[in-house]
């Protein structure tokens, strides 16, 4: 667990323009510089000449690009926090990596597996057939990338430095408003459906408020989407056309099985998550990793033995 000032910039600029950079809002832009550039070329370049190639060649070319696309991004998100914020990105600390995505996964893994097996005893679920192993494996490299990339975006930039400038309640009400909204154009979405985004939000953000790395935040958003979609093959966010391993039929009043929105917009659903999501922070209080604004948080100077405390990698 990392404590939570350990995230917060150390650069101390002089010059006004040096304090424009450090403003929490225009790092969000810096931030996007930094990836961008690699973001572009890997869609327009890698990705097709992945395209292009044969099966099984393709396959194997897209589970490694999935790795190597997330080792580099991370290093260059490294590489910002680096030369922006002069510390150490000990958010992507990898000491804990695999027990902390390793929880998030089967937390996921627990919840939807749960509701699942309630829709079928209650014959709301249906297996019509399952597919091969190939698509398993297809489903966890799409759904692994797709999260790393909304956990990065939405946790430790937008939530990160968001909760710099406005403490930590304030933050999780604002992305968790612009995760829901973000939702709104997808397939099936409705206004309900955003909100109920919005609600369970809070299961999605505290497993970072606790432990400060990316890993269970991560593994709780892979698993989620994984296991709703690549797995049970159920909507997962309103979209419908995903390759899953099992092909199943879900019927059933749609307060229970969140109709064509896929089970995140089931009632019972939503007051789990939430349930869930306020009892990790609630240990995330007890440990002192709620952050106030910065304006009730009294300024200090960062010494160098605050930087190198816990190397990143």
């Amino acid at each position: 667990m990392i404590n939570s000032e350990k995230l917060l910039t150390k650069a101390r600029p002089k010059s006004a323009l040096g304090k424009v950079a450090q403003f929490p809002l225009v790092r969000v832009l810096l931030v996007v510089l930094f990836l961008a550039p690699f973001v572009v070329v890997r869609n327009k370049v890698i990705g097709d000449l992945i395209a292009a190639a044969a099966e099984p060649t393709r396959s194997y070319l897209t589970y490694a690009d999935s790795v190597l696309s997330v080792v580099l991004i991370l290093a260059l998100y490294a590489l910002y926090v680096r030369w922006i914020e002069k510390r150490n990105a000990f958010e992507i600390s990898v000491k804990l990596a695999v027990p902390e995505l390793g929880i998030g996964w089967l937390l996921s893994f627990g919840i939807v597996a749960m509701m699942v097996a309630l829709m079928w005893l209650l014959g709301y679920y249906t297996v019509d057939d399952t597919g091969t192993v190939k698509v398993v494996f297809d489903a966890l490299s799409f759904f692994g990338v797709g999260a790393f990339l909304q956990v990065l975006l939405f946790r430790l930039v937008l939530f990160r430095l968001l909760e710099e400038l406005l403490g930590t309640w304030i933050a999780i009400v604002l992305v968790a408003t612009i995760f829901g909204v973000a939702h709104l154009g997808n397939e099936n979405a409705t206004v309900w459906a955003a909100i109920t985004l919005v609600v369970t939000d809070v299961y999605m953000v505290a497993p970072f408020v606790l432990t400060r790395r990316l890993w269970m935040a991560w593994g709780v958003h892979w698993s989620w989407n994984f296991t709703q979609d690549g797995l049970f093959g159920m909507p997962n966010s309103g979209v419908t056309d995903l390759p899953s391993w099992i092909n199943a039929s879900v019927d059933g009043p749609s307060w229970l099985t969140g109709g064509s929105f896929g089970i995140e917009a089931s009632l019972p659903v939503v007051i789990l998550l939430l349930g869930v999501g306020l009892f990790i922070l609630k240990i995330a209080i007890d440990k002192g990793q709620i952050m106030a604004p910065v304006w009730r948080r009294p300024g200090r100077a960062f010494s160098s033995e605050d930087r190198v405390q816990e190397s990143p990698l």
